[in-house]
């Protein structure tokens, strides 16, 4: 008698007698009464839980006959077969795929924990556990397979610099890096030099994609061409290398903008809004090897003006790598600029800047900005101290201070002097290098739009406060 409610018929289930046909419906998993499927049936020789990746019992030949077994009895994925198969349905011949998994070696096997517990002994045995693990040959140390077999929750370090805190910080830098890539320049005597690249735009039609990266391996510090016939190639995730073509450079900004085509889907990234001082970042570059180099740091309240790049700004971040043309990311995800020098601390190029040079690509075919010939700093970089005295006895609250000016210059003529500090009039939200340095595109926009000749200047009134005399009020143009 077979009971529904459980193995025992005394159970208090309704007994009902049982035949061939019932048994093999019963063995193929399907419904005989009210009971869902997959409900526990048994019998007086044994019970049988049918749930899908479960072994077969040992027992079922002798419950109803030889049968063939359910294919999903056969292929549940990950759930070794018993060993008496055979006696159960018959044997079955491995596909070659199976086959070739069955064979693969046994890893070493692991050494018993020690009992006592003693501190000496349990250093002993994570030595001993880590050299069996190392004899382990699985190609280079620093290998994928070495990591992700190895496990202990080892991190490249040299690779990754201090690993995202959370799993979202994890999910996002790993989808950002599908948008940087290495990138490299051919030099006639055979030398390569190399950079990180980002991906900004694809054109899933054209099967196209605009990169942009650094201009240091393409150009001189004078902004020149290193050599017209060098090679550029872009090196994408693939182990595909696909030659570049640049739309163009700059070495004042220290960017280049490439364009490739490729057959292969690729993933933009997405460009942010300028960086605040004192927001963390998280930097990432490209090895040789397209390794990725994850760093973490923030954004200075540091200005160094450097040779007129007023607007630099600068990042604080470890690495072992030094390079240009590292992506800036914010906690959203979003590139917000551009690692484009190292002096030694890493000069960055805001994203706000980079769309403006880009757009004025677009639109005029060239990239211009206005010479000023001053080294300027702020006044809220200054230290509190000095920025209370100033604003106490001068009511100075905000504006740019003189660094250095540039000898025969027309900011030197008209008299400013190094230690001034100057205000745009009626420009009081101009306060950071980098906010100035959109304003001066924004000239250099109207400069091209009403197609001005390079002998033109752009008048913009200024006030001037000497410290040590008095403040006064004159006019800066522009050439």
């Amino acid at each position: 008698m077979r009971s529904a409610a459980g193995d025992d018929p005394d159970s208090g289930g309704t007994s009902t007698p049982a035949s061939p046909i019932g048994e093999a419906r019963l063995l193929a998993g399907e419904k005989t009464g009210p009971t869902e499927a997959a409900q526990s049936v048994g019998d007086s020789r044994g019970k049988r839980q049918r749930v899908e990746g479960v072994s077969v019992g040992e027992n079922r030949a002798t419950e109803g006959g030889k049968r063939m077994l359910a294919a999903e009895e056969v292929a549940s994925e990950g759930v070794s077969v018993g060993k008496k198969r055979a006696a159960e349905g018959g044997e079955r011949m491995l596909t070659a795929e199976e086959a070739t998994l069955a064979a693969r070696p046994l890893p070493p096997q692991e050494l018993p924990y020690p009992k006592s517990g003693k501190h000496s002994e349990v250093v002993a045995w994570m030595n001993a556990m880590d050299a069996l693990h190392n004899n382990t040959d699985l190609g280079d140390e620093d290998s994928l397979c070495n990591i992700l077999a190895r496990g202990r929750g080892r991190v490249r370090v040299t690779k990754s610099v201090g690993s995202a805190p959370s799993m979202d910080g994890r999910d996002m830098i790993a989808n950002v890096a599908r948008s940087i890539v290495n990138v490299s320049a051919t030099e006639p005597d055979g030398s390569v030099l190399y950079s990180t690249g980002t991906i900004i735009q694809y054109d899933e039609v054209g099967k196209c994609a605009k990169i942009l990266s650094s201009s240091s391996i393409m150009c001189t510090k004078e902004g020149k061409l290193r050599n017209p016939n060098q090679k550029v190639s872009v090196h994408l995730s693939n182990d595909t290398v696909v030659e570049a073509r640049v739309i163009f450079f700059n070495g004042h900004y220290g960017i280049s903008l490439l364009d490739i085509s490729t057959g292969f889907t690729l993933v933009p990234a997405s460009l942010g809004s300028r960086p605040c001082y004192g927001e963390n970042i998280v930097v990432l570059d490209r090895e040789v090897n397209y390794a990725l180099v994850v760093s973490h740091g923030w954004i200075q309240c540091l200005e160094y003006p450097f040779f007129e790049r007023n607007h630099y700004m600068f990042a604080s971040y470890y690495s072992h790598l030094i390079c240009t043309g590292g992506s800036v990311i914010n906690n959203n995800g979003e590139v917000i600029s551009l690692v484009v020098k190292h002096i030694p601390q890493a000069a960055i190029v805001s994203t706000s800047i980079v769309r403006k040079c880009i757009d004025m690509w677009n639109q005029f075919g060239r990239i211009v900005h206005p010479i000023h010939h001053l080294e300027l700093t702020t006044v809220r970089m200054l230290d509190m101290v000095y920025r209370d005295e100033l604003w106490a006895r001068h009511s100075i609250r905000s504006g740019f201070i003189v660094a250095e000016v540039c000898p025969n210059s027309t900011a030197e003529k008209i008299g400013i002097r190094r230690g001034d500090v100057i205000e745009l009039i009626d420009m009081d939200h101009l306060s950071t290098v980098v906010e100035l340095e959109e304003f001066l595109l924004s000239l250099a926009w109207d400069f091209l739009e009403e197609k001005l000749d390079s002998s033109s200047t752009i008048d913009i009134k200024i006030r001037v406060h000497d410290i040590f005399v008095q403040k006064q009020v004159c006019a800066l143009f522009f050439p």
